[in-house]
This record gives C-alpha cells, structure tokens and sequence, in this order.
C-alpha cells in the first residue's frame, strides 16, 4: 500500500506553535528574569534551570499536534539564529513575533488579504531597522566606550567574572579581534593576549623545533616564501634557498603545502650547517580555503603566493619574498606576529571580509569570515572557562561565547537605550505614520494594517521586561508613552530595577543596535512567513513490519 502525505490547509495550529515557543521564552526577558525549568532527558540527569531563550528554544525537540509542531519548529530555528548570529536577541525576537503574529491574524481574520498584510510587516520592519541604526550610539574609545560596554555586559550577563574579563578583551583587541573560548583545568576564567595571527596548521617537520622541551619552533625576522603546491624535488630546493641566500635572507618562514623527503632532508641540512635558520609549515586548509588563507598571509606578509610544484620555488625573485618580525609553530598550529604588510592592501583586504560578512547568511561561514577577520586584524584573545562540573562549565563556555559576539557586535556598531526603550519610541514614530493610511481602501489598508502590526508589536518587549519585573505593563506603556509625548527626543524608558520611568542611557540600559534590528527582522521575517502559509504537509512515518 503507498502512504500518501497528508495536507493540512489554512493551518491555524501553526500560530500555536509558534505561540508555545514564545511563550516558553519570554519569562527570560529583561533585567530581573524569570528562570525556565526543562526536564532531563536522562533519569539520573538533573533537570536544567535555564535563562537563555535559544537555549530553551533548543531543548524542545517535538511537540504533540504535528501542525503545531511545523510551528515551533520555524520560531526554534529563528531563535537559533538569533544565537548564533548574536549571541543576545533571542527572546526580544520571539517577544515580537508573537506580537506581530497576533495582531496580523485578527487583522486577516477581519477580512485584510494576508500577502498586503505581509507586504505591510515587511515595509514596516525595514523602516523600524532602519531607524534603529540611524539612532545608534557610535562607539566610542577610552573610558566612555568601556562604560558603555560594561552597561551591556550587565544586561546581557549575570556572571560578574565573566563580565569584567570580556569587557576586557573587547575593550583591547575591539570589535574585529579573534576570541577563542576554550575550556580551563581551574575553576576561574583566565584569559591570554596573542599578538599577529595564528592558523591551525602544524610545522612540517619536528626537525625545525628550537625549543624540544616545549616542541615549539621559533623564528625571527624571517623572509616568507608561500606556495601553494608541494616541494618537490632536491635540486628545486637548493635552488629556491640558493636564490634567497642570494638576496641576503638569512632566516626563512615556508608556507607550503607538502614537503617530499629529498625537499625534507635538504631543509634540514642547510639548517644543521648554520647557513640559514628555516621554519617550514603546512599552508592551512584545502582547495578553496588554502587558496583563501594564503592570500591572507599575502596581505599580513607582503609575500606573493607560488603556485605548482617545487619548480615554481626554484624560479622565485625578490618581489615574490614577504617578511614577518616573528613566526612560530607547533605540531597544532603556527602563527606570524609583525608581518611586512601593505597598509592598502590591508584595509582592502579587512573591507572585503567584512563585506561578505554582511551579505553571508550561512552560520558556518559567517564563523570562518569573522576568524578571518580577526587574523587581519591582528588581535586573537583565548579566553580559558572554568567552573565546578563539567555540566556548569559547558553553560559558562556557551555564556561567554554569546557575550563575546554581543560586546563585539556593539563595539562595532553602536549602542541603543535598552529596556526596549528604543523600540518603543520607534513603534510609536511608525504607529503615527501609519494612522493616516489606515483610513483608505483596499490593498493600501491592509498593507497600512500590516505596518500598524509592527508598529505595536515594537513595545511588547518594554512591556514583557515590566511583567517580568512584577509590574502593570498597559500602566507602565503609558507612563512611557506619556514621558515620549512630554519629551519625545529624550531616552525615556522603563527601568525594572527600580520601578521608575527614567533616561535609560544615563541609567546604564543600553543594547548593542545591531542585535536589536536584527531582533526585529528576523522576527518580521517570521511572521510574513507564518500568515501566508496556507498548506502544511505531513509525511506519515512508515509503521513497523512485523515479518521476519
């Protein structure tokens, strides 16, 4: 018999599953949050308390109606992203989501057509991002940037410890430098500089290690060779260190992508006879990436990439020779500090990651593009976490990594009044702009409907944080509401601390920009996606044969 999928039209169920996600987030929004329990998987596994909505998101795996499931599912994956991408926003994107989504189902079903509604979200969501950017606070250096910084550190981050080392790091390598989070042997978080760039690449030969209690191989004010292929043969390679010789290089950095044992043994015996102190390590990455890496080392070195084989070696000239202050490696990694860098080539090469950070969507590549990045720039900070059990631990290293992309995000693109103070006067500004379109017909109403749908789902965040807090949130709407009409230039905002209405900037409440317009993207995106969807189908799971 052949199993047909079942369709499921008009699929209201949806709304509930993205409802459900929501609402599972939102006691984690705001200052003063409330923790969400998750069952353990496991019997002898405790059960998590947890405050990170991705997280939270996350450990939902499927849930009973398979409609409503199609819908958790989307707003787990937005969430995720949101983490990811972020680090923070995670639970202000689900807040507005379900705002968006419940004032755009009552709408539709009064009659509005769905697509012009989602027109609406999607022009109301690029005028609210917009605005949002255009009022960022640019950052700043020196004292004022650091306050700035440690405010957002406290909104984000409970961990007093790992607040003060991040905004310490972020602080030195900026908004473009590399931190790795990795795990640490003692309790405490520890944290350590590296000046240059490093690869995870290992030298090609223990022969070449200056240092055999640490298997660590040195060098310093070195000429550097790359090439992109395998040294070959001997004569080859007596060529090529003939030539550098030629050309006064005394110390040698190879970045190559083999070594034969005839190019091996002839390496090491023109180091053993003290005519030239050479390191050779292994160009990183395959294919594509190596060709991206070596250019990287072309930019921070000042060396041209050799393609083919050891011949290309054999015939190199002057110009093709870079130069580093200092390289090192090991059987893990290696890395260059001080290299002959060309400053145009540089900002050339530092604009262009950028770039395509900005355009890339993929997670894994927008990783690799900000490790990139960091190389460029040349600031990598290894941050070491510590903690009781390895359970705590794992939660920390997670922490830290979503605070270190947040504080960067901010350093880099400025900062708004948070405690969804920003949000709320921008809703408000759209909410006025719309009104006058609300009263035409046909699809000019209902796309004015949709960007009234944004324009108050842009205060349930104030709100939410405020029935965290233990407060009215309609009472605390107007009070702010009120303050903007008596002020409207002004930051006011709603501060759960102490229950007042205040200028959230001089409070300290503030949010990194970007995440906060990428909050509400994602979230218009989600909900456009949500009301016109007319189909779900189901795939029914094949039943069990009972014959042998």
């Amino acid at each position: 018999m052949v199993r047909r999928p079942s369709v499921v039209f008009q699929p209201a169920r949806l709304l509930d599953g993205i409802n459900l996600i929501a609402d599972a987030v939102k006691p984690t929004l705001g200052p003063l949050p409330r923790f969400v329990g998750i069952e353990g998987t496991m019997r002898d596994r405790p059960p998590e308390v947890l405050d990170d909505a991705a997280t939270i998101a996350r450990r939902i795996i499927q849930i009973a109606h398979p409609t409503a499931d199609v819908g958790a599912m989307m707003m787990r994956h937005a969430l995720w992203r949101m983490h990811e991408t972020c680090g923070d926003g995670s639970a202000t994107t689900a807040v507005i989501a379900q705002a968006i989504l419940q004032q755009a189902t009552k709408a539709i079903a009064a009659g509005a057509h769905p697509a012009m509604v989602r027109r609406g979200i999607e022009h109301g969501v690029a005028q609210a991002t917009a605005a949002l950017r255009a009022s960022a606070i640019r950052p700043t250096s020196g004292r004022h940037g650091r306050e700035l910084l440690m405010a957002l550190a406290q909104t984000v981050c409970h961990d007093a410890e790992m607040r003060d080392v991040l905004v310490e790091i972020v602080g030195i390598i900026g908004a473009d430098g590399a931190i790795h989070v990795v795990n640490n042997d003692a309790r405490r978080i520890d944290r350590e500089y590296i000046e240059g760039a490093m690869w995870d690449s290992p030298w090609l030969t223990t022969g070449f290690a200056t240092d055999a209690a640490q298997s660590v191989a040195r060098i310093s004010d070195a000429a550097v060779v790359l090439l992109d292929g395998k040294l070959d043969s001997a004569m080859n390679v007596l060529e090529g260190l003939r030539r550098l010789y030629s050309f006064g290089h005394r110390n040698l950095l190879i970045v190559a992508g083999d070594l034969s044992d005839e190019a091996k043994a002839v390496l090491i015996q023109a180091r053993l006879s003290g005519t030239l102190s050479i390191l050779p390590v292994k160009a990183p990455g395959f294919d594509a990436k190596r060709a991206v890496a070596l250019q990287d080392l072309a930019t921070l070195t000042g060396a041209r990439v050799l393609f083919g084989d050891g011949a290309s070696f054999a015939r190199l000239t002057a110009e093709d020779v870079g130069g580093v202050r200092r390289a090192w490696a090991t059987a893990r990694q290696f890395g260059i500090i001080g290299g002959r860098r060309d400053p145009l080539a540089l900002r050339n090469g530092i604009a262009a990651v950028r770039k395509k950070i900005d355009e890339t969507t993929n997670l894994d590549e927008i990783a690799e593009l900000r490790a990139r990045l960091g190389r460029l720039c040349g600031g990598l900070a290894i941050v070491r976490v510590g903690a009781v059990t390895s359970k705590v631990q794992e939660q920390r290293r997670d922490q830290a990594t979503r605070l270190a992309r947040t504080l960067q995000m901010a350093a880099g693109r400025g900062y708004l009044a948070g405690g969804g103070a920003a949000l709320f006067r921008v809703g408000e500004a759209l909410l006025n702009e719309a009104a006058s379109d609300i009263r035409s017909d046909g699809s000019a109403r209902d796309v004015a409907i949709g960007v009234r749908c944004v324009a108050h789902a842009l205060a349930s965040p104030l709100m939410t944080i405020a029935a965290n807090a233990g407060f009215d949130a309609t009472e605390v709407a107007g009070r702010v509401r009120s303050a903007l009409h008596k002020r409207p230039q002004s930051n006011c905002g709603f501060d759960a601390r102490s229950g007042d209405v205040v200028d959230v900037l001089a409070a300290g409440i503030v949010d990194s920009a970007e995440v906060v317009a990428r909050a509400v993207h994602t979230a218009g995106s989600l909900a456009a996606i949500a009301i016109t969807t007319d189909a779900v189908i189901h795939h029914r799971k094949p039943a069990l044969s009972t014959n042998p």
